[in-house]
């Protein structure tokens, strides 16, 4: 798009040059056309039907006129077509504040009257103070002109009187050849910006911005050099001067115009360098030397647009200055390409390459006001070019920008489509890791459940056991009251089968010595006999001992049912360890007969396990019974 682009503007550009291509002309005699005389008349008041009837007003020769002596001048001249056909003219009278020409029109045979000047409120022309008259050919037209002096303007002590003469194809063809110039470059302009300003609304991009504000300033720029400011505002006149050599000048919005596009350029130009190249982080020092540069040119600007409107023309001498400052801002920037370039930062190839033949034009330009002048009227292409190749080549460095700024931004795309689904997968686990939190939460409450009822039947349990602990504890308490009530029980038959048996043997040996008392000692003996084989001390010896053993003696009587009484009472005994001399003394029979009676229940016991299958010794038999 920006080659295509570049390619129409060449060919428009190509088809005004070819339009304007021949020879100009501005000079003091237009060919074929002659100043016969020229007399000057101060003017005291005259007016027109007087100066045209009354033959008593001498106008002298004169070469310069003198403010001191008069404000108005009239001039009376005589033009010579030399050629057969009428002529068009235009007709310049330095000075040219405000001019007046009276001409006769051979075909209407009446005085035409024609104002024109660069402080005249009506000229409205581009090139300010040509005053149009046609001659008829092969003749010599007298023609007037009034010079008037503005008071507002600042003049000279004496100011050269001088003519302007070129014919008006000849001018309209300049003008035409100018006015497609200036329409190329203004469509050109154009279609740069909406080139590039969809760019900027997608991106944003500031350097796309100060472009377009340059763009919008060049535009002012070109339209104010060419003057069309003064076609569409020829007033107000802010302050006018007329120099000691006839040329004459005057601030108006036409000027104002060219002094604010300079500044929108200037800026742009600058704004777009810092940001396109990043000077405030890579380059520093340059950034803060080119911001100074550009705030010193708007400061100076803006003082010498104040003394000019406010009535003083400071343009005269302030417009060297003002270009020796744009070319030291636009030296800054090529050196700031450079130098951007030598240092290899991302872009700075096509900036210098962009950078390089628009800043060349306009300082072309700068230097040209600054050594030539400034009075060219706008017939200059240089301001053209600089506008042009500026617009083009900054369109490409901007379109260079672009791409690298959308293969920037498709990799940021990219990279957050990537750190998207890298944050879809990490949702993703973040939820799985919630869930599975969720589940371990749902578990280690279960298992807090189960514990706290594993807690609780621990603590039931405990609890049990102590119950348990304490009611064994009675228990124990118990059976060993039992046990030693048992015991004290068995030592009470023993001391008291001992003292029967103490007592037999008193009455025995009674007996022997008192023959005579032997029937009453055998009652006495009778009884104790009977005494020794009481069963209430064994049944309360039983009951003690079925609570410390319960169910031995229905356990013994199912295993041994061959065994008597005496017998079971026998086997309790030996069951609770007691000693044969203690087991003879509660059955009341010699220990003899007691290891006899041990030997007799064994040997049955034997038998019965043997007969039943047991394998056990006879003497653990009930033991393991219990």
């Amino acid at each position: 798009m920006p080659l295509r682009l570049c390619l129409f503007i060449l060919c428009l550009l190509a088809i005004g040059l070819r339009g304007g291509a021949q020879p100009l002309t501005n000079q003091h005699g237009a060919p074929g056309i002659d100043v016969v005389q020229v007399g000057v008349l101060p003017d005291r008041g005259y007016s027109w039907e007087r100066i045209r009837t009354d033959s008593t007003l001498v106008f002298a020769p004169a070469d310069s006129l003198h403010p001191a002596q008069a404000r108005r001048y009239w001039l009376k001249l005589a033009l010579t077509n030399n050629s057969r056909y009428a002529e068009a003219v235009q007709l310049t009278v330095l000075p040219n504040l405000d001019n007046t020409l009276f001409y006769f029109d051979s075909d209407a045979r009446a005085w035409r009257t024609r104002r024109a000047g660069v402080a005249a409120p009506t000229d409205s022309q581009r090139v300010k103070g040509r005053l149009l008259l046609r001659l008829p050919g092969r003749t010599t037209t007298p023609v007037y002109v009034r010079v008037a002096l503005s008071p507002r303007a600042t003049l000279p002590a004496a100011i050269r009187l001088r003519l302007q003469l070129e014919k008006e194809a000849v001018v309209q063809q300049v003008d035409r050849f100018y006015s497609t110039a200036w329409a190329v470059s203004l469509t050109a302009l154009l279609l740069l910006l909406l080139t590039n300003l969809p760019t900027y609304v997608r991106f944003r991009d500031r350097s796309t911005l100060f472009y377009l504000s340059t763009q919008v300033g060049a535009a002012l720029y070109v339209t104010a050099f060419r003057g069309y400011f003064k076609v569409l505002w020829p007033s107000p006149v802010f302050s006018q001067l007329a120099l000691s050599d006839g040329r004459s000048y005057a601030y108006t919005l036409n000027n104002v115009a060219m002094h604010l596009s300079v500044v929108l350029m200037l800026n742009g130009f600058g704004q777009m360098t810092r940001t396109y190249l990043l000077l405030p982080a890579r380059l520093p020092r340059f950034d803060a030397a080119l911001r100074y540069a550009l705030w010193g040119y708007l400061g100076f600007t803006v003082m010498v647009g104040l003394v000019n409107l406010n009535g003083f023309y400071l343009n005269q001498y302030s417009l060297p200055y003002d270009n020796l400052l744009v070319l030291g801002v636009v030296g800054l920037l090529l050196a700031i390409g450079v130098v951007a370039y030598r240092r290899r930062l991302p872009l700075a190839r096509p900036f210098l390459v962009a950078n390089v033949l628009p800043m060349c034009f306009l300082g072309f330009i700068a230097a040209y006001h600054v050594v030539i002048g400034f009075d060219n009227n706008g017939n200059m292409l240089l301001p053209d070019l600089a506008i042009l190749s500026h617009a083009l080549c900054f369109s490409v460095a901007l379109s260079i920008r672009s791409h690298s700024l959308q293969q920037t931004l498709l990799a940021k795309e990219h990279e957050a489509a990537n750190l998207a689904l890298d944050i879809r997968q990490q949702e993703l686990r973040h939820r799985e890791i919630v869930l599975k939190n969720s589940h371990i939460q749902t578990a280690l409450l279960q298992m807090q459940r189960q514990q706290q009822a594993r807690d609780e039947h621990a603590q039931q349990l405990s609890a049990d056991i102590q119950q348990h602990e304490s009611t064994n504890q009675e228990l124990q308490q118990q059976l060993e009251a039992n046990q030693r009530e048992l015991a004290s029980t068995s030592l009470y038959v023993q001391q008291k089968n001992a003292l029967l048996a103490e007592l037999k043997q008193q009455i025995q040996e009674l007996n022997a010595q008192s023959p005579k008392q032997r029937k009453e000692l055998a009652g006495i003996k009778s009884i104790l006999q009977t005494s020794l084989y009481l069963d209430e001390d064994w049944g309360k010896f039983k009951v003690h001992f079925e609570q410390v053993h319960p169910r031995f003696f229905e356990e013994l009587q199912a295993k041994y049912p061959a065994l008597t009484s005496n017998e079971q009472r026998l086997y309790c005994y030996f069951h609770i360890n007691l000693a044969t001399k203690e087991i003879a003394a509660l059955l009341n029979i010699d220990p003899a007969s007691v290891r006899r009676a041990k030997t007799r229940l064994f040997k049955k016991i034997g038998a019965a396990d043997v007969a039943a299958g047991r394998t056990l010794p006879a003497e653990a038999g009930p033991l393991a019974g219990e």
